[in-house]
């Protein structure tokens, strides 16, 4: 034995058995030993021998005959069967006062342990009640081990389960062994039998034995206990032991609603919780139900995320101050309609709305004047706007407009509508109505036909800067065609609001002149 392993062993921490459980261990290791010599040491032990008539009038055994006697007992048990189980009982006792969770340590242990029983009997194991105690006993050491390191598990895991998340990579840096090792030292010491400390000892020296007998007991007590669990694991496992273990999937179910009745008998001895499900069969029916919540649940979550995508998404294309949608909404929608109406072969109108001496404003009533009339002419455009067309603040005081499905006469009407509602627009301010006027560049397309984008977008932009050329509160219109249509839409002849000039003040009114 390793000194740093001696040493452990001999911690004043580390976890010793009962009594009874010492004295069992020495009379098991003696092959002539009298059954009246193991009745008197479990007679010390009145708990002990209450869990043996318990367990003599449980479902386990299926005896007809009440037996409420010690003596009855061992008569009805025989030797072998009293000596391994007197000693797994009596171990399922061994507790320390260090913050480790023995009950959860030995609930899961039991599990192991009747797992094993039932997968040595269907391999065709003789000695099946050994195999019982070495699945109880088999994570001996890592009791040992979360005892002995109790504290600084604890400041390592906090809440968590330390069953859940030691590894033996873990314990091997946190005290230089792992459970296998140290649980072997721990059997050699406590008197166990040659044939179990060496299932641990090759555990520990052959890693790859992880998918050996002991392992794959492991894994069934662990989807017998499993609060929750995943189709796929019940397949899967059923699927892995038929074809490395050679039996049939009747075996396997039979052998685990096996398990499922022994649970039922050994519970009641230990006030241990009940198993969520009767059979294999209600635990794949309530894994299946599970999968089916789980994808709705997925779906519903899908949906909403969707649906959240596309809330945030409005957002991102929405222009915050005018609530129309903005530059970004526009060169992801723009571009794409205006593919879509040259496949179907249908006119279209691009126009660029720039709101007059808009810098004026600001200077002299300050910028939230300016807003409100950004705000306010956004409105504007949009009422007079059909459902089918698209307006987007393009930017500073520019407003890009999509009018579909017109023809060259309809496209200059509407800008001009637009232009003229804008015209006879009053924006409120304090005590002022503030008077605005913009000058618009339109592009009309002839069923679609354009060579890119790009080209009908600078056509509006030079309209635009031929009405601000102009002098300003008038639309020019233009075509995408070789030799393009341009006309030039004049502001009416009868008096309108005095407009924002670069060389004048605003023009306005008092809100009391109304």
């Amino acid at each position: 034995m390793k000194p740093e392993l001696a040493k452990m062993i001999d911690r004043e921490e580390m976890p010793s058995p009962p009594t009874v459980a010492v004295e069992l261990l020495r009379l098991v290791g003696q092959p002539e030993v009298r059954i009246d010599e193991i009745t008197r040491v479990i007679s010390a032990d009145p708990a002990l021998a209450t869990k043996l008539i318990d367990y003599c009038n449980s479902p386990l055994t299926l005896s007809t005959r009440r037996i409420s006697s010690l003596h009855q007992a061992v008569t009805m048990l025989g030797l072998r069967t009293l000596r391994l189980l007197s000693l797994s009982f009596s171990l399922m006792d061994t507790r320390s006062d260090r913050g480790f969770p023995y009950e959860e340590f030995w609930r899961r242990s039991l599990g192991m342990a009747i797992a094993s029983k039932r997968f040595a009997a269907v391999n065709g194991i003789e000695d099946e009640d050994e195999c019982f105690l070495m699945g109880l006993v088999y994570h001996l050491g890592l009791m040992g081990i979360g005892v002995c390191y109790a504290e600084e598990l604890s400041q390592r895991f906090g809440d968590r389960c330390v069953l859940d998340e030691l590894t033996p990579k873990i314990e091997h840096d946190l005290s230089g062994t792992n459970r296998f090792e140290l649980g072997a030292c721990m059997l050699a010491r406590w008197n166990f039998p040659d044939s179990m400390i060496g299932v641990l000892a090759k555990r520990n020296t052959s890693p790859e034995t992880q998918d050996c007998f002991y392992a794959t007991a492991e894994r069934l007590a662990q989807l017998m206990l499993s609060g929750t669990t995943d189709l796929r694991e019940v397949v899967g496992l059923r699927k892995y032991v038929c074809q490395n273990f050679g039996l049939a999937e009747t075996q396997f179910d039979e052998m685990f609603n096996g398990m499922l009745n022994d649970w039922k008998g050994y519970q009641p001895l230990f006030n241990f919780d009940t198993i969520a499900f009767e059979s294999l069969h209600d635990l794949e029916a309530q894994a299946k139900q599970s999968m089916v919540e789980i994808s709705l649940s997925m779906e519903r979550t899908i949906r909403e995320m969707s649906h959240k995508h596309d809330e945030l998404l409005q957002l991102a294309w929405i222009d915050g101050l005018t609530q129309l949608k903005n530059r970004t909404a526009f060169n992801n929608e723009v571009p794409e309609a205006s593919q879509s109406y040259l496949r179907e072969s249908q006119s279209f109108g691009l126009m660029i709305a720039d709101i007059d001496h808009f810098k004026n404003f600001n200077d002299t009533f300050g910028h939230t004047a300016g807003d409100c009339i950004l705000r306010e002419v956004g409105h504007c455009l949009k009422r007079h706007l059909r459902k089918s067309d698209h307006v987007y603040r393009f930017g500073g005081e520019e407003f890009v407009l999509l009018v579909s499905n017109c023809e060259f006469e309809s496209v200059m009407r509407v800008g001009e509508r637009l232009r003229t509602a804008i015209e006879d627009l009053r924006v409120d301010y304090e005590d002022y109505q503030l008077c605005v006027t913009v000058s618009m560049g339109i592009c009309w397309v002839d069923r679609g036909k354009h060579n890119s984008f790009e080209e009908i977008f600078e056509t509006a932009d030079a309209c635009l800067f031929e009405a601000k050329r102009k002098g300003r509160n008038r639309c020019v219109v233009s075509t995408t065609e070789s030799e393009p249509r341009r006309v030039v839409f004049e502001k009416n002849a009868s008096p309108g609001p005095l407009t924002l000039e670069s060389s004048t003040e605003p023009s306005c009114s008092p809100a009391a002149a109304r």
